[in-house]
């Protein structure tokens, strides 16, 4: 049997052994409508709240808040629905500033943003790269009921009404993507994201794959509570990073449907936990580098068992882009950095994607699939490097009669066992 797996913006094919029992598993189809229909079926039938062009009218200063280049927002549909929906609102443009949400993520540009929703569309607007050490970006707002420190972007906190554009997807900790954790981590400053992520909320249970409700979320979900008016449109994805579903409206509300509706279509039980788990990160842009890889390792996290191994393939074309997650893993054995980051009082940054990656690496080996000119750095990382994925399967000694279970659109998937 060949299977072919997202990879960049290209695919890997394998060939399956014939002596294993293999299985692929992938998302339920979505039925097929125009993206633009979607979105602006959505636009005019909010949920909770009036609909944009009328909770904007009379707003003077309006922040529209969009993903980071890690994310596969297509704003460059999106975007026109919204500015037209303040063009209705009869909203000058000068009025409107565009925040790129980048939480502790490094290195976006304008012209990334540019090259996601083309430079014409973004004239006349303003456009504002959020960074969460820039104290001057940022407004201290007291503590939320976890005790966690809450800063936030001054743009969104000062502003009339804010717009939020997200994509709502599977997430290693917070569950889902999307929603409120477009302002936390999103637009958040250090020191809060830092303590929202912090150990216990990470190894919570409920902070996994498909959980709606868990102790990252809550904290963003009070973050919401700081700011004057929020509209958000909420979108759903299929393997191609085309639009399949759109809701709008209050904010918490559009995302859980969004969220219910991933659910539906994305979660797939395992009767029988496998021995070995090819996964992706679902291809460009999510496996730009290592460091976000580590959400497509975790896709079998929960349905594998002790002697499971674990293959995982990514071009990282970015390389590890956080060379502090690195130096983590350089600290120890992966159980060693494991209890240090849980016995340390003090978060700091990356130590989440450390502590997943090394929760699962303290039973279940993981090899990686990718450029050879990173295979040293994937090796410090605890991690096997090989160029192929048959190369791979033969390294982790794949044998007759194993369970071979093929996920090849990784984080978009929610596993269970049955």
């Amino acid at each position: 049997m060949q299977v072919s797996v997202p990879y960049g913006h290209l695919s890997l094919s394998v060939d399956i052994p014939e002596h294993v029992s293999a299985e692929v598993v992938s998302s339920k189809g979505w039925q097929t409508a125009s993206q633009h229909d979607l979105v602006k079926d959505a636009f005019e039938r909010p949920i909770n709240i009036p609909k944009l062009s009328k909770l904007a009218r009379g707003k003077r200063r309006i922040v529209i808040v969009t993903c980071d280049k890690t994310r596969s927002m297509p704003s460059e549909i999106t975007l026109p629905f919204i500015l037209e929906e303040l063009k209705a609102a009869e909203v000058d443009k000068a009025s409107v500033t565009v925040l790129i949400a980048t939480g502790l993520h490094k290195g976006e540009t304008l012209d990334d943003l540019k090259e996601k929703v083309g430079g014409k569309l973004l004239e006349g607007l303003e456009v504002n790269i959020h960074d969460s050490d820039d104290q001057d970006q940022l407004a201290s707002l007291g503590n939320l009921r976890s005790g966690t420190p809450l800063s936030l972007n001054k743009a969104i906190v000062e502003s009339d009404l804010v717009v939020v554009e997200s994509v709502v997807e599977p997430h290693f900790f917070a569950g889902f993507t999307g929603g409120s954790k477009m302002i936390l981590p999103g637009v958040a400053g250090t020191d809060t994201i830092l303590r929202n992520h912090g150990w216990n909320n990470i190894d919570d249970p409920r902070s996994r794959y498909g959980i709606i409700e868990n102790p990252v979320r809550e904290d963003a979900n009070e973050a919401l509570r700081y700011l004057k008016n929020v509209f958000a449109l909420n979108l759903a994805l299929d393997s191609r990073k085309r639009i399949v579903f759109a809701s709008s409206g209050d904010i918490s509300a559009s995302f859980t449907a969004a969220a219910e509706e991933v659910v539906r279509h994305s979660k797939v039980r395992v009767p029988v936990r496998p021995d070995v788990v090819i996964t992706t990160n679902g291809g460009y842009p999510l496996d730009r580098n290592l460091y976000q890889c580590v959400k497509g390792v975790a896709v079998p996290e929960e349905i594998i068992h002790g002697k499971s191994r674990i293959i995982m393939a990514g071009e990282c074309s970015d390389g590890i882009a956080h060379q502090g997650f690195l130096e983590l893993l350089h600290a120890g054995t992966p159980s060693e950095i494991y209890q240090k980051i849980k016995s340390s009082s003090i978060p700091v940054r990356d130590q989440w994607q450390v502590q997943v990656l090394c929760r699962i690496l303290r039973q279940n080996p993981v090899w990686f699939v990718t450029r050879k000119e990173l295979g040293s750095e994937i090796e410090s990382a605890h991690l096997h490097y090989a160029s192929t994925i048959e190369e791979a399967l033969e390294s982790a000694e794949l044998t007759r009669g194993e369970r071979l279970l093929v996920v090849p659109e990784g984080p978009a998937m929610i596993l269970q066992t049955a």
